[in-house]
């Protein structure tokens, strides 16, 4: 990947910024993309771009996570293979983000560079976490890892505190939607596709603030301190709210914003407000839509976790035990075990609306295309 070219030593980092914006508004002709330079239309699509720093950590984690199933495959309770195959979901999500042919086009189509955010900062992380692989993980490391880095970080201390804080409700929120909408300020969004520092920190502060927001929103902590899930719920809806807003502004500018999209010109001859136009329909329904299925997921573990209280900590053993124990519960219970049905219901219905809403925008951006 290029760079603008410098003198012996390169300008202080300070100054990128202003380079960038100088490049991309009086001489985008000159300047150099990110990744995507000189590649051509028909080799696009097979423009995989393996890279040690990103391939070999995936494959690492692979291989630790292989080793952890394997280890634990004669523990009482094994790991389901739906969370096996969310967990491998999530990783190819991640992989295919950043070495796949998405890659390199996103640096020539502001719809693909959309595509590789919401796969990198909403649809890998939310797989990841929903996997709950930290077990089988943990079983993979070598013992004496175990012992004298991850125990130590799991503990009591810096670093602990850290992720706790950084996983209340309203601070992984706040970092979740300013990791979108940062980034999308039409001055960063370019600068970043001409500087590779700061296009890496693009992508790491994505990745980072997806796995910060979903561990809180698919947390199975129940104590008092805990978020509640219906808090989780209304942020993942402020969520839907925020990518719509985003969404629409983008879908019905009328002028081109990102301009380091042309430094090179736009793959497969799409023109510049058309790709803006459609990159901004992914931000508004392919992510709400994602979002959707976050807000069914947490009314289901909602509903899960109601039950369990009633059974005073015991899970659910099937339809028949759990139609007994319902039997055997006095009539407070049985009122509350009909609310947490009822409220299942309710809140699925409103997803539904939500998802409704999400289609009649949908028609309206179609029918101003037309």
């Amino acid at each position: 990947m290029a760079t603008v070219s410098t003198h012996s030593g390169g300008p202080a980092p300070t100054r990128r910024w202003a380079l960038a914006l100088i490049a991309v508004a009086l001489a985008p002709g000159t300047a150099l993309a990110h990744g995507g330079e000189g590649l051509a239309e028909e080799a696009a699509w097979s423009a995989w771009s393996l890279t040690p720093e990103i391939s070999g950590p995936i494959l690492l984690i692979l291989a630790v996570y292989v080793r952890g199933a394997v280890r634990r495959r004669s523990v009482k309770q094994p790991v389901s293979a739906l969370r096996h195959t969310l967990f491998l979901a999530g990783i190819l999500a991640l992989f295919l983000s950043l070495q796949s042919p998405i890659d390199p086009m996103g640096e020539r189509l502001f719809l693909a560079h959309q595509t590789q955010h919401l796969l990198l900062r909403m649809i890998g992380p939310m797989l990841v976490v929903l996997a709950r692989p930290q077990a089988v993980l943990l079983a993979g490391l070598p013992e004496a890892l175990r012992r004298r880095v991850v125990a130590p970080l799991m503990a009591q201390g810096p670093a602990s505190r850290l992720y706790r804080f950084l996983t209340r409700p309203f601070m992984a929120f706040v970092l979740f939607i300013l990791s979108l909408y940062f980034w999308q300020i039409p001055s960063v969004h370019n600068v970043a596709l001409l500087d590779p520092l700061i296009h890496w920190a693009m992508h790491l502060t994505m990745l980072a603030a997806g796995f910060l927001f979903f561990a809180m929103i698919f947390g199975r902590r129940d104590g008092p301190t805990d978020p509640s899930h219906f808090l989780r719920i209304v942020l993942l809806l402020a969520g839907i709210i925020a990518n719509i807003l985003l969404g629409a502004i983008t879908v019905f500018k009328t002028r081109v914003l990102y301009t380091a999209y042309d430094i090179e010109g736009r793959l497969f001859g799409i023109a510049p407000l058309t790709d803006e136009t459609t990159g901004g329909f992914v931000l508004w329904v392919p992510a709400s839509m994602m979002t959707i299925i976050a807000i069914i997921v947490v009314v289901y573990d909602w509903n899960l976790t109601e039950t369990r209280r009633l059974r005073r900590g015991h899970g659910i053993s099937g339809p028949d035990h759990a139609d007994a124990v319902v039997a055997g519960l006095d009539a407070g219970e049985r009122t509350r075990v009909a609310a947490s049905s009822s409220r299942l219901g309710l809140l699925l219905g409103l997803a539904a609306l939500t998802m409704f809403g999400l289609i009649i925008g949908t028609g309206v951006f179609v029918v101003s295309l037309g």
